[in-house]
């Protein structure tokens, strides 16, 4: 079986992941994705397109698209699905995994590199982080995870544009282009992207995020993390 595809949508609170998520998901694409609401910590949120109180873990969409929350651990759940999709279970084409607003990238992506049956089912394609436009520049001055979020990004989009200043618009992007040299920005009006910037990047190099972070690959360094 060919690696499953798999990108990691991140981004604060705020930023616009959910609707962009959306968009993806009711798009006629033709793909079946099967998305993981990762749940670090206890902030619950996005869950307006899930179907929380259900008792089964995987939700099967009418588009075909999948939808698994997790409550355990994150590997369980990728696990799971590519045992499913290995038996017949389960049938999509790549995965989408959507963390909560105050989660550091970093941990979700190490998974596919420290976890060698992860590694055998699962290509990292791409980190993206969504940027909210009016609240980032406090966001990054205040909170590690919002500069952590755009330091491992792939490729940024900046949400709500049209509520700040073209100037200011202007100064963010600089900023962003300081922080992370490496990452495309686009600006994106309610998640309105084309499919072709959000799946089959192939953006994610271990070496850079290893520039940023020395200690990716050292498994004590992020124990703990919640």
């Amino acid at each position: 079986m060919s690696l499953i595809p798999a990108t990691i949508l991140t981004g604060f609170l705020g930023s616009g992941k959910t609707t962009l998520l959306k968009r993806v998901l009711s798009e006629a694409h033709g793909q079946k994705i099967a998305i993981i609401e990762n749940e670090f910590g206890e902030e619950n949120i996005d869950n307006d397109i899930l179907v929380t109180d259900s008792k089964e873990q995987i939700i099967q969409m009418s588009n075909g698209c999948i939808c698994c929350t997790i409550r355990e651990d994150l590997r369980e759940a990728l696990q799971l699905l590519a045992a499913k999709k290995r038996q017949g279970l389960l049938d999509f084409d790549r995965v989408v995994i959507e963390t909560t607003g105050l989660a550091d990238p970093g941990p979700v992506a190490q998974t596919f590199f420290m976890d060698d049956e992860i590694a055998e089912s699962y290509l990292l394609d791409s980190i993206l982080t969504l940027v909210d436009a009016k609240h980032a520049n406090q966001q990054l001055d205040d909170r590690q995870e919002a500069r952590r979020q755009v330091g491992f990004a792939d490729q940024i989009f900046i949400s709500k544009t049209d509520l700040v200043s073209s100037e200011e618009t202007a100064d963010l992007m600089h900023r962003l282009k300081h922080m992370n040299p490496r990452a495309p920005q686009q600006a994106v009006h309610f998640g309105e992207v084309p499919l072709s910037q959000v799946f089959d990047l192939r953006g994610f190099n271990l070496n850079s995020k290893l520039d940023i972070d020395p200690d990716f690959l050292k498994e004590e360094d992020h124990a703990g993390h919640d």
